[in-house]
């Protein structure tokens, strides 16, 4: 019977140094949370009534001292009371936990946004910084927020509102301000991730990029168009000369044949319009060398820098021609440039034709393909050479005789009699 009475009594013993434990606990809840000085009071008087119960069933279990132990019930009523009070005050301390506005929830909810915050004092101390801020240093220094102030310096970079970009593909804008706190200046450092809004600008550009090249085709087009028509044109007038020229040399013909039989004004008519059109030594504009390469280049929003006199023979024109052609074409297309230079120096035995331009340099030597074999084909069958440089800049250059070789100039005249 004494063994089963010991054994309840080590166990309310343990119970109760429990509620003592819950006493203390509740005491130091206080102490962080509001300071209640009634409330610690009232825990420091429970836990003092518990820790003396506990003390009696101690000297009761060691020295068999049955003075306090007449009445166990009641010592165990006061250990229900005294554990019921330790619970209330657990819960009523939790309460209080959610209920109040500490230093630790103010962090924990800063922890929760979704911006990086920090606050820190001139020198780069911090005084705050939430998790999130620390996981973008992290990601974009190797390590957190340690001085907030070097950190900023390296966003900002000079920099009005950056927006940084991370290796996981989000992108965070940054934004700085100053402030007054306890009359010291403190620091605001917000980082907003605005990843969505990044890969629609982005987006946005490459669309952007894509209109630019179809309207850029779309006026290389027109301009083909509008060249097209100018040599249906200037075909037409040529055709229109050699027509008046035949008429009027078989009307000679006839003349001298059979002068009774042949209008005689009409025909003094035709050699005098002829004669007039062959006296005629202005040259209009489009009939300048290379005029409708040139206008193409202006009508592709292309501008031409010329530095000396194109050549003006016959045989050399088509080269030329398709020297500013291709040339044009590699600004617009590759370089996505808008000025193109052309230098033309006379030699003693020929010409020398410099292309460069601005805009983007070649990343990899220009491999001749398309409109360059063709123009190297037709630069070598006058006669000339080809040369070209990809670095540090692109350039062309063109030797060309100061008449091409009588083969390619056959091979013109034939095509034209065709």
């Amino acid at each position: 019977m004494d063994s089963i009475m010991q054994s309840i009594l080590g166990g309310l013993t343990l119970w109760l140094m429990i509620c003592c434990c819950a006493f203390f606990l509740t005491i130091i809840i206080h102490l962080l949370l509001d300071g209640n000085v009634r409330r610690i009071a009232l825990s420091f008087a429970e836990m003092l009534v518990t820790l003396l119960l506990v003390q009696v069933l101690i000297d009761h279990i060691e020295y068999h001292n049955r003075a306090f132990i007449e009445k166990p019930v009641v010592i165990l009523l006061i250990a229900l009371v005294l554990t019921g009070i330790a619970i209330m005050e657990i819960i009523s301390c939790i309460r209080t936990r959610k209920r109040s506005l500490t230093l630790m929830s103010v962090k924990e909810c800063m922890d929760e946004l979704p911006v990086g915050i920090c606050f820190y004092w001139d020198g780069g101390l911090t005084k705050l910084t939430n998790r999130k801020m620390n996981s973008i240093a992290c990601k974009l220094t190797g390590s957190s927020v340690m001085d907030a102030e070097k950190f900023q310096r390296s966003v900002f970079s000079g920099r009005g509102s950056p927006v940084v970009c991370l290796e996981d593909g989000s992108a965070y804008s940054f934004a700085h301000r100053e402030d007054k706190l306890d009359g010291r200046t403190i620091h605001e450092l917000l980082a907003f991730d605005v990843t969505q809004e990044y890969q629609l600008t982005e987006e946005l550009r490459e669309k952007q990029k894509k209109v630019q090249k179809i309207n850029r085709r779309l006026k290389a087009l027109n301009s083909s168009i509008q060249y097209i028509i100018m040599d249906k044109e200037t075909l037409h007038i040529k055709m229109h000369i050699h027509d008046s020229f035949g008429e009027m040399l078989l009307m000679t013909k006839h003349f001298l044949a059979a002068p009774e039989n042949t209008d005689t004004k009409e025909m003094l008519s035709l050699w005098r319009r002829n004669i007039a059109l062959l006296k005629d030594e202005e040259r209009e504009s489009w009939q300048e060398p290379c005029f409708f390469s040139l206008t193409h280049a202006e009508s592709l929003g292309i501008q031409i820098e010329l530095s000396g006199e194109l050549p003006e023979d016959e045989t050399l024109s088509s080269v030329v021609d398709s020297a500013i052609t291709v040339h044009v074409t590699n600004v617009l297309r590759h370089a996505e440039g808008d000025i193109a230079y052309i230098t033309v120096e006379k030699t003693t035995d020929g010409y020398v034709m410099r292309f460069t331009n601005n805009g983007t340099p070649p990343c990899a030597p220009v491999k001749e393909t398309g409109g360059l074999a063709n123009l190297r084909r037709m630069t070598e069958k006058t006669g000339g050479t080809m040369t070209i440089n990809s670095s540090p800049q692109f350039e062309m250059i063109l030797h060309l005789p100061e008449k091409a070789q009588e083969e390619y100039e056959n091979g013109i005249q034939d095509s034209d009699s065709r």
